[in-house]
């Protein structure tokens, strides 16, 4: 177009530019595979978030289930005096019977645990598995010289 005037250039007639059709198609063909592509891999990556997302929600309920169980902290010094942490309050001076200790209380579970007197005076305190650690290092350091164990109920078979 030029300035001066409002007329149109226009091509002399008959002058056509070729038109490739099949590289146009093939082009075509070209994105509609790259788009389809793109969406499987975002489809799959989707899959795969979900999938690891649900491992990891049923270990959280599994850790979750695991961690809410019950156990008892036993002072073994208050029902034997012989089997005492004085010298060091993460060991114990007897093994062979703060292990006995432990299997008794753990095969007679119920009956320690439900035992009035011995919960009254805090010899078996009541606790959880997801807490029971930090709960025992306070007790053996607020009780220092009793061998405080942490004791599971029985496996159920």
């Amino acid at each position: 177009m030029s300035d001066s005037d409002d007329s149109w250039d226009i091509p002399e007639e008959g002058t056509f530019a070729r038109v490739d059709s099949e590289a146009i198609a093939a082009a075509e063909a070209k994105a509609a595979a790259e788009e389809r592509a793109r969406a499987k891999r975002e489809a799959d990556a989707r899959k795969d978030a979900e999938a690891k997302a649900a491992e990891a929600k049923a270990r959280e309920e599994e850790r979750e289930e695991r961690d809410s169980e019950p156990l008892i902290l036993v002072d073994i010094t208050a029902l034997d005096p012989s089997v005492h942490n004085k010298h060091d309050k993460n060991a114990v001076n007897d093994v062979d019977k703060a292990s006995k200790w432990r299997r008794t209380i753990e095969a007679d579970f119920r009956k320690y645990s439900s035992d009035a007197t011995l919960v009254a005076n805090g010899t078996v305190r009541a606790c959880s598995r997801g807490v029971y650690l930090p709960a025992l290092q306070q007790l053996r350091e607020d009780v220092p010289g009793h061998y405080w164990v942490a004791v599971f109920p029985p496996a159920s078979s």
